[in-house]
């Protein structure tokens, strides 16, 4: 198995299109296809389906896909590092993060970013986590940390944290003991943010519940402000009010539900997943989410 075929796989794959496949490598559109063909001889199945206007990966070719991008990535770095060693990762990386990530990770990142990588220009966009991923997948962005997202062959994705979900508000307003089922909330005035507000409502139609939502609104600081007022409660991540629960300003109570939780995972395109200066930014976001969220985020719950 070559890896000039993998790589000629990989790039129709990315474009759903044999014809400009071979337009962008610069080669004739009878010779990738033998390339294919060799590959799918090789692999005892078939890759793609042809259809009338370009190809479809089949199920065995979405599989092959992912093994096929590693390749290619561990290629690259190996080369990388046999020939260029000592050289430190330079250019321009855009980074997205959801504000409330922002808040607590993201300066950690940034201070550890300018000192060790100097020659990367960072810049940090902020946006919901959907938007995010869009703007991923349109290679608006390089890396960026979403939550619970989609799996999708043109990202490569890296879990960092699952958090559970708490009911956040002043401490008179929660329920006392333990939160086992969504059924606790139903009199609670919940305050959710649009992605929250989806995730919840998934739980509740299983059980056909009423939940009480007085407001849904996307800005997190906006949530923060009438939470503290007494105005009613939210559901978050324990992380996300970190501040205000340190200083006991708000109460936090673990909804202990199978499955309601946060990923948080760290995305970046396919194409670039291999390239220093993102395989660097990934170590430091590691290191972050590990000092500044996993370790407050344990001892709390």
């Amino acid at each position: 198995m070559e890896l000039r075929s993998i790589k000629y796989f990989v790039a129709i794959a990315e474009l759903g299109n044999i014809s400009g496949a071979a337009k962008k490598l610069g080669i004739a559109q009878p010779a990738l296809t033998r390339h294919i063909k060799q590959l799918e001889e090789e692999l005892n199945t078939t890759l793609l389906n042809r259809l009338a206007r370009g190809v479809q990966l089949t199920a065995s070719g979405r599989e092959f896909l992912e093994y096929a991008n590693r390749i290619v990535a561990e290629v690259a770095q190996a080369k990388h590092e046999i020939t260029g060693q000592g050289l430190k990762p330079a250019g321009s990386l855009v980074f997205g993060a959801s504000p409330t990530i922002s808040t607590i990770l993201m300066p950690r990142v940034v201070a550890d970013s300018l000192q060790e990588l100097p020659d990367i220009n960072l810049k940090l966009i902020e946006g919901r986590s959907i938007r995010l991923y869009d703007s991923l997948l349109t290679g608006v962005l390089d890396m960026a940390i979403l939550t619970n997202p989609l799996p999708s062959y043109k990202l490569h994705l890296t879990p960092l944290i699952t958090e559970p979900l708490c009911l956040i508000g002043i401490a008179n307003q929660l329920p006392k003991g333990r939160a086992t089922d969504l059924e606790v909330l139903e009199k609670m005035p919940l305050i959710l943010t649009p992605g929250m507000l989806f995730l919840v409502d998934r739980f509740q139609a299983r059980k056909k519940l009423k939940l009480n939502v007085v407001a849904e609104i996307e800005s997190i600081e906006t949530i923060r402000s009438l939470v503290k007022a007494g105005e009613g409660v939210t559901i978050a991540p324990s992380t996300a009010f970190f501040d205000e629960l340190n200083k006991n300003e708000l109460d936090a109570l673990t909804l202990e539900v199978d499955g309601l939780h946060r990923e948080l995972v760290l995305a970046s395109r396919t194409d670039n997943a291999h390239l220093p200066a993102v395989r660097e930014i990934s170590r430091i976001v590691r290191s972050a989410v590990s000092s500044q969220m996993l370790d407050w985020a344990t001892n709390r719950v």
